[in-house]
């Protein structure tokens, strides 16, 4: 279903804005990966290959597709990782907001492994 041009016209602007706060977070969880101590720097090269490869899947499929026929699957994406506020929303139309209204946003947590020490 694609979006009309006033929508489209927001959409574009939601996306930069999207996009950047995703990029953020990604960055700040990588740090706080790296800069944990209490796990050794195989465990913490672990969790970062592993949030790099799975943000990378959700960075394409929330933002490489860019149409108009597209963004309210974008926008449905960007509303469940919680990278867009209900303020920054209600600048699309009512039939806009209706469409996404449903989705449950889930943000994203570290999951932390559990290091296990091999002691040959």
């Amino acid at each position: 279903m694609s979006i009309i041009e006033s929508d489209w016209k927001k959409f574009k602007e939601l996306h930069k804005l999207a996009l950047d706060r995703f990029c953020l977070g990604v960055l700040a969880d990588a740090k706080t990966i790296a800069q944990h101590d209490a796990l050794s720097a195989h465990a913490r090269y672990r969790m970062l290959y592993r949030l790099m490869h799975d943000r990378d899947k959700d960075i394409v499929r929330t933002f490489d597709h860019y149409s108009r026929s597209s963004a309210l699957i974008a926008l449905r994406l960007m509303v469940k990782h919680d990278l867009l506020t209900d303020a920054e929303l209600s600048v699309l139309s009512e039939a806009a907001r209706e469409e996404i209204a449903d989705v449950v946003r889930q943000p994203y947590e570290l999951e932390w492994v559990e290091e296990i020490v091999r002691q040959d």
